[in-house]
C-alpha cells in the first residue's frame, strides 16, 4: 500500500499531505519503520513538520479522522533519528 501511494504521489494524482496522513494511519507506533523506510525524503519532511504542527485536542480534518497521538509521535521520533545518524555521519566523513 505505502507503494502505491508512493507511486500516486510521483504521478501527481495525489498531494504529500495525502501520503503523510494516510502513512501516519498505517503506521504501527511500535515498529514505524515499517512503514516510514520506503518514504522519500521530502514526505518524510512534511510528516515532520505535520508532528511539529500536531495538536491532537485541535486537530480537525474534512478527510476524516487525524492520526492518532502515539502514530505521529512515533514517527516524528524516527524521523529525528535518522536525521541525527546522517547529521554525525555527514560529520564524521568531514573529519575523516
Amino acid at each position: 500500500m505505502v507503494d502505491e501511494l508512493i507511486e500516486m504521489y510521483q504521478n501527481g494524482a495525489i498531494t504529500g499531505y495525502q501520503v503523510t496522513i494516510d502513512c501516519l494511519h498505517m503506521l504501527d507506533p511500535d515498529q514505524p519503520d515499517l512503514v516510514l523506510i520506503r518514504l522519500p525524503e521530502e514526505i518524510l519532511e512534511e510528516m515532520l513538520d505535520y508532528a511539529h504542527r500536531y495538536v491532537p485536542s485541535c486537530m480537525r480534518s474534512n478527510k476524516g479522522l487525524p492520526p492518532a497521538v502515539d502514530q505521529v509521535k512515533s514517527a516524528q521520533r524516527w524521523i529525528e533519528k535518522i536525521q541525527r545518524q546522517k547529521t554525525e555521519r555527514n560529520t564524521a566523513s568531514f573529519f575523516e
